[in-house]
């Protein structure tokens, strides 16, 4: 979808018709590919917006420039240095090559006080500016600029001195124009005899008007639907994750089996027989009646050993059913939260897309963080990194020396960073806090107890000849760690999204 190239011509032709020897008064450049022009008629001021993003390329009007992000992009600089206080001379289309130029013209500077020079020394060089020359407006000292807007394949926006030479480019542009070199213009193409679709119920630039009313609801629903569509993406992953959380909610309803399972074994140890499959065992009941169960045996523990394992079970499932809830309810929250702003994305009015959406951003989500972070004692931030590459990431290019670095002892799991500043206590709080995430990102997750060991980052060396995440570590201490449910469900818990 772009404009026509009868759209082209008659945009043009009320542009100079309306704002012929209008002045530039303000220039605003929010993203690489758009630029507002601000003009003042007699009597009224009015808006024009140049966009080169793809599929809503255009020249339309609109009723007030927004305002800049904080950090513009460099080549507003250079249009405001030129632009500001130029005079509109007219617009010309070029339908057949899908392109639209906007003449202006700047006058000459005031003359100033020049300082004595030796006549001795030599002559300064010419400006570049001087040196253009060849017309009677540069002749004069009036300095001729194009603004050109091309609707091609790959839309661009070029500020153009004397002689086509290039000044400002948007970005991304077409190959072959880059600043200080010649523009030359798109191919032609047969240009077609399609209606124009421009209307709208202004009084003055009636057809630019029109055509941001055309393009500016489709550009909003494009960043709409980019945006809805991560986070539909993350409501999906939310519910497969909902579904394992669940799974280990109904694996965790056994354990009052093993329960019951370990207090019989316990109570007929004396009839176990090791490398037995099975036994049957009396079980008596409430009410004084007896009934008899089979319980499967692994021939390879001893009696002691089937009593002990039906115990760890139990507990194991216990604290599992606490962690799970308290992921449950994370999970809910976050749900909740990404419900709320597809409503927000739902709710907005039809026109052009906020503020914010008009930087340019690199198409689908901006890259995770090599990291998920969360939050210990203190507000203290805990880097835990996602996988074996990332684990490199984070620790030889993310974390500083001085931070520090643990990880399970002895198992595989993630790499964990504290991230402290540099000379600060760490306090055993944090430490602890740590100490649980590094061992719940381990083959030691659901475990009631482990070690882990902790470093200065700069004590932490890539290992040679091995693969991602496999690292050799001095001057370690370990902490022997005795997992506390509560806190690791709220370090869970306060995980922030990214």
């Amino acid at each position: 979808m772009s404009l026509r190239p009868a759209e082209l011509e008659l945009l043009a032709a009320e542009v100079t018709r309306e704002l012929a020897f209008a002045v530039v008064q303000k220039v605003s450049a929010p993203t690489s590919s758009r630029v507002y022009l601000e003009l003042r008629v007699p009597g009224r001021t009015e808006v024009l917006s140049l966009c080169a993003e793809p599929g809503v390329a255009r020249l339309s009007a609109v009723e007030a420039r927004p305002p800049n992000p904080p950090t513009p992009p460099g080549w507003q600089a250079v249009l405001r240095r030129e632009l500001t206080g130029a005079k509109l001379r007219d617009a010309e289309a070029l339908p057949t090559r899908r392109t639209l130029l906007l003449h202006l013209e700047r006058e000459p500077p005031q003359p100033r006080l020049r300082a004595w020079r030796d006549p001795d020394a030599p002559a300064p060089r010419a400006s570049s500016a001087e040196q253009e020359g060849g017309t009677r407006a540069e002749a004069d000292g009036r300095r001729l600029l194009t603004l050109v807007l091309e609707l091609g394949t790959a839309p661009a926006l070029a500020l153009l001195a004397h002689g086509a030479r290039i000044l400002a480019l948007s970005s991304p542009a077409r190959e072959g124009l880059k600043v200080g070199g010649s523009w030359a213009p798109l191919d032609e193409r047969p240009s077609g005899d399609a209606p124009s679709r421009l209307q709208s119920d202004f009084v003055h630039l009636r057809l630019a008007h029109g055509a941001e009313g055309l393009f500016g609801p489709v550009e909003q629903a494009k960043w709409t639907d980019a945006r809805r569509a991560p986070l539909l993406a993350k409501l999906k992953r939310l519910s497969r994750t909902r579904e394992k959380v669940r799974g280990d909610l109904e694996r965790a309803a056994r354990a009052g089996d093993f329960r019951r399972e370990g207090e019989l074994l316990a109570q007929n140890l004396h009839r176990l027989t090791r490398g037995a499959s099975s036994v049957i065992l009396p079980e008596y009941l409430e009410d004084g009646a007896t009934r008899e169960v089979t319980i499967a045996l692994d021939p390879k523990r001893t009696p002691r050993a089937e009593v002990d394992w039906r115990f760890h079970q139990y507990k194991r499932l216990q604290r599992g059913t606490e962690l799970a809830r308290a992921r449950l309810a994370s999970l809910d929250a976050e749900e909740e939260s990404l419900k709320r702003e597809l409503e927000r994305l739902d709710a907005l009015a039809p026109g052009p897309p906020p503020v914010e959406a008009l930087r340019r951003e690199k198409p689908g989500q901006a890259p995770l963080p090599p990291y998920r972070e969360y939050v210990g004692q203190g507000s203290q931030r805990i880097w835990v990194g996602r996988g074996s590459t990332h684990n490199d990431t984070l620790t030889f290019r993310v974390a500083r020396p001085f931070h520090l670095w643990l990880h399970a002892r002895g198992v595989p799991g993630a790499h964990v960073v504290v991230p402290l500043e540099k000379g600060a206590p760490l306090s055993s709080e944090v430490l602890i806090d740590a100490a649980h995430l590094a061992l719940h990102h381990s083959e030691l997750k659901g475990e009631p107890r482990g070690e882990v060991s902790y470093t200065p980052v700069k004590f932490v060396r890539k290992a040679k000849d091995a693969g991602p995440g496999a690292v050799t570590f001095t001057r370690e201490k370990t902490v022997l760690l005795r997992v506390e449910p509560e806190r690791l469900a709220r370090l869970l818990a306060s995980e922030q999204s990214r």
